[in-house]
């Protein structure tokens, strides 16, 4: 048992009607002993890739005498699309369960996190972060010089603590931490890149944001197969998986937390790549990414480890906007809005035009 309060063999609801008071009262009962949940009630219902259900709840007096908030989110495969997502919903249950609690990174408080053996669901009750007043990030508004730094430094400070690390291996306690370029993530991609599925993604509304020569699928099949064969001689580590501006928010005091993580073991080039691409305007990203890079570089040697030269971070860099790229141009409509996979997709693809990473 994590301090997260961990189980993985209790039935978990597939539907929200089934997220109630007396399924939360076991839920919360693994860490939280003798705490009962006498009211649920749904303030909220936030459909996606995975749905979170805002809950108010009331306890009784061991609940209260725990100081258990009263709103948490409750987060879970509750769509149609959602046994399909199987593999992405444990993964993010056991960053909950198996790394947050010792990684040095900002994420919202968890207080119960497991899988149903006997199903594709994976459910994980977190802190409401609204409670805090925190500030979301968006897509809609690009992030200055100070705050992608910021967070920048936090990537540095988690990816050096498993930088090379052994615990990737066998035995380890992330063994289970698949590359970014698994079999299941490469059968993803591959469904995406059948041409009458690409060719539909590149009509939409994200496609004309972009160059032309970025709607050639025997480009984006190339580029991905290149990043996939050159990471294979580069240092890894753990990343968060998903740093858009979407899955991110600021503490009251400027602090980067982070949400909504897929975890994989990869390049450090992948996260830093994607979340610079995605955080800053299109003429500051010219701007500023150069220094942000030796910024990050900085701060990996803040933290211990031996960073690349510039010179090999900055190729790594620019082949890795690539895949940012490609995230943006498939990505569904049910999962992030048009807007927001435009414009992504614009800022990632202006960047590879710049940089000359165009077939």
């Amino acid at each position: 048992m994590s301090e997260s309060g961990v189980v993985s063999d209790m039935r978990l609801p597939v539907t929200v009607g089934e997220v109630t008071a007396e399924w939360l009262t076991s839920a919360l009962g693994f860490r939280f002993s003798g705490v009962e949940v006498l009211s649920c009630e749904h303030v909220d219902v936030l459909p996606g890739t995975s749905t979170k259900v805002r809950v108010a709840l009331e306890y009784n007096d061991a609940g209260h005498a725990m100081a258990l908030p009263s709103r948490m989110i409750v987060k879970g495969g509750f769509e149609e699309h959602s046994p399909s997502m199987k593999e992405m919903y444990r993964n993010e249950m056991r960053f909950y369960r198996d790394v947050l609690p010792f990684i040095n990174m900002n994420a919202p408080k968890c207080f119960y996190a497991g899988a149903d053996p006997d199903a594709w669901q994976a459910v994980v009750v977190m802190e409401d972060l609204v409670e805090r007043n925190v500030r979301f990030c968006r897509a809609q508004q690009p992030q200055g010089y100070e705050q992608v730094a910021l967070r920048l430094s936090a990537m540095a400070r988690y990816h050096a603590q498993t930088w090379n690390s052994r615990e990737f291996d066998k035995g380890g306690r992330l063994d289970w931490v698949g590359e970014r370029f698994s079999d299941w993530s490469l059968e993803y991609q591959n469904r995406y890149l059948e041409p009458d599925v690409w060719a539909h993604y590149v009509s939409l509304p994200r496609g004309a944001a972009v160059s032309r020569h970025l709607h050639d699928r025997d480009w984006m099949v190339a580029a991905l197969g290149r990043i996939a064969r050159e990471h294979k001689d580069k240092p890894v580590c753990l990343i968060h998986g998903d740093t858009h501006l979407g899955n991110l928010y600021v503490e009251a005091d400027g602090a980067p937390g982070f949400f909504d993580a897929q975890v994989s073991r990869a390049p450090w080039s992948l996260e830093v790549a994607y979340h610079i691409g995605c955080a800053l305007d299109i003429e500051d990203r010219r701007s500023w990414e150069r220094s942000l890079l030796e910024h990050y570089l900085s701060q990996l040697a803040i933290n211990g480890v031996q960073a690349p030269a510039f010179d090999e971070a900055w190729g790594d860099y620019r082949r890795d906007l690539a895949y940012g790229y490609f995230i943006f141009a498939i990505n569904e409509t049910r999962f992030q809005t048009e807007a927001v996979n435009t414009a992504y997709a614009a800022r990632f693809g202006a960047a590879l035009v710049d940089h000359g990473e165009v077939g």
